[in-house]
């Protein structure tokens, strides 16, 4: 396995069990009607993912010290680039979407009280999973475009 496919397999990883907790807390929170502490467990997931890809990334990088070889800029760079540009495209995807959902409400004249600090909370958190969605699925498409050796 290469340098690139062992970090992404390892991006993948963390961070659907990092963000999977989070947003599993996330929803607890929200059925008891609570926001509170949502603020440090959101920076205590980012603390974690960036610590655990960091160490991850140096670690790799120094067993592969001696197997390292450069890029191959032919399959591996366009597997990166068809999986981050469909990462993009989910993006806007759910950008539009949730644009969409704010002015079909308000054709309605349905208030989504985004005013509040609950509000404001959901759409942070709605905002940070189209984020997260779009990161791992890239990472993810990655790897299934990246040609065998």
């Amino acid at each position: 396995m290469t340098h690139r496919s062992t970090h992404l397999w390892i991006s993948l990883i963390v961070g659907v069990a990092v963000w999977g907790a989070y947003f599993a807390h996330f929803l607890q929170q929200m059925r008891r009607g609570e926001t509170g502490g949502l603020a440090l467990w959101f920076l205590g997931a980012l603390a974690v993912i960036v610590l655990a890809e960091s160490v991850a990334t140096g670690l790799i990088a120094w067993l592969f010290r001696r197997r390292a070889r450069a890029l191959d800029e032919g399959p591996t760079l366009q597997a990166a680039l068809k999986a981050s540009h469909v990462a993009l495209m989910l993006m806007i995807g759910l950008v539009l979407a949730a644009a969409g959902v704010l002015a079909f409400a308000s054709l309605f004249g349905w208030s989504l009280d985004l005013s509040g600090a609950r509000g404001q909370v959901i759409a942070a958190n709605a905002l940070l999973a189209m984020v997260v969605t779009a990161e791992l699925l890239r990472a993810a498409l990655t790897l299934a475009l990246l040609p065998r050796r």
